[in-house]
């Protein structure tokens, strides 16, 4: 059966962080918002496949992979639409150059076309509530950006592009893999 899965860069140390910034905006939430099943992430490629054959795909980026963690600072919000229905609100990463230097190298990894419009962000929310800028323009005033190192991960998602489930980290020292 396919199913959809993620290759995404997570934070190492701020997720609790970045889950309690995302339920500053919860009462304007829909169907995305982080928490204990929606986990805080910079995706790289999402991608459908058969269960049977994600371990050998994690078994390619394993070999192929030589990326250290990266340090990324979040210090501006994102708001926009592609539907005038669904509003995302997110946060936009420093490092742009390098993020879409990693896409490149994972959909290559993969065999996954790369995204020509790749534009790496982390989620905070969707909401359908059009006035949902007023309040994320209210708050950026006082927002303190958020800074970590980010380790690639592969895992679930669903169908909304939530991460709700690690499978594997990838360990760069050790050049090997662990199941969570």
């Amino acid at each position: 059966m396919k199913n959809k899965y993620n290759l995404a860069l997570m934070p190492m140390t701020i997720n609790d962080e970045v889950v309690k910034l995302s339920h500053v905006f919860s009462d304007l939430a829909d169907k995305y918002i982080l928490n204990e099943k929606s986990l805080p992430h910079v995706t790289l490629c999402q991608f459908e496949i058969e269960d049977d054959e994600i371990d050998s795909i994690w078994n390619k980026v394993c070999e192929q992979w030589r990326e250290d963690p990266i340090d990324l600072m979040f210090e501006e919000f994102s708001c926009l639409t592609f539907d005038n229905h669904i509003y995302w609100v997110s946060l936009l990463p420093n490092n742009v150059d390098a993020l879409h230097e990693m896409h490149g190298k994972i959909t290559n990894i993969i065999n996954q076309p790369a995204k020509k419009l790749f534009d790496p962000h982390m989620t905070l929310i969707n909401t359908k509530n059009t006035e949902y800028e007023m309040s994320v323009d209210q708050y950026s005033s006082s927002y303190k950006p958020v800074r970590d190192k980010f380790i690639l991960k592969l895992g679930r998602c669903d169908g909304v592009g939530q991460f709700t489930e690690v499978i594997y980290t990838y360990e760069p020292r050790a050049k090997s893999i662990c199941r969570i």
